[in-house]
């Protein structure tokens, strides 16, 4: 490893939901079904689970049809409207509306991070599903905002949140692309490696209540040295 690998921090992302919970679907798995209707647009189909490990009867497996090895992020259970947090600060590149993910978010963090066999990169994470959207493109933001609401727009069969996450480097026009965009997965890798224990939301709330605390010992001292006088 390099000195400079050693300078860089080694990423970590807080969840975007609160409070922390595993997944229901991971990176690489293949649990999403949709109907077996050939000529009908994948958007038009219904989108369930498969039941026991197989899909039901009438319905086959999602991510072939869409040329993907497996599922592409983290999916996280979430009731409708349920705040959704800035995982890492950084600025909203992109805000857009698809298909396949319904409203999502893109964001790419401010500074490169050292990302294991991936190398020193910016890393870029998305939201998608959502419902409501509390950012503007271009906008910086930073841990534990809150930058938008779950729901289950696009290919979903319910309310989640599904977290992705991709290395990213930046042209000299200032966008950015994928670094391993031929990986089977859009480019995107298993974020479970960087994920911490603690939340986005927990993240703001210790620090605001640090600045609180600070900022009354600051009140107190400054009452001490006037009495002083």
């Amino acid at each position: 490893m390099s000195l400079k690998n050693f300078m860089i921090k080694r990423l970590e992302l807080f969840y975007p939901l609160h409070p922390k919970q595993e997944p229901f679907q991971k990176f690489g798995e293949s649990l999403a079904c949709t109907e077996d209707k050939p000529g009908t647009p994948i958007s038009k189909r219904k989108v369930v689970g498969k039941v026991n490990g197989v899909c039901p009867l009438g319905f086959v497996e999602l991510y072939p049809l869409l040329c993907m090895k497996g599922h592409t992020g983290l999916d996280l259970y979430a009731i409708l409207n349920q705040p959704i947090y800035a995982s890492q600060d950084g600025i909203v590149v992109e805000i857009n509306t698809e298909e396949e993910r319904g409203l999502g978010i893109d964001i790419v963090t401010k500074e490169k991070f050292f990302m294991d066999s991936f190398g020193d990169h910016y890393a870029k994470y998305r939201n998608w599903h959502l419902k409501t959207i509390f950012v503007t493109l271009g906008q910086r933001v930073k841990i534990g905002d809150m930058i938008g609401a779950a729901d289950s727009t696009g290919l979903s069969s319910g309310n989640h949140d599904h977290f992705e996450l991709k290395p990213v480097e930046k042209y000299q026009d200032g966008t950015y692309y994928n670094t391993e965009a031929s990986n089977g997965y859009y480019g995107a890798i298993d974020s479970m490696p960087f994920m911490s224990t603690m939340t986005a939301y927990q993240v703001r709330s210790s620090l605001t209540a640090i600045a609180e605390a600070l900022k009354r010992i600051s009140e107190i001292l400054a009452l001490y040295l006037k009495s002083r006088k």
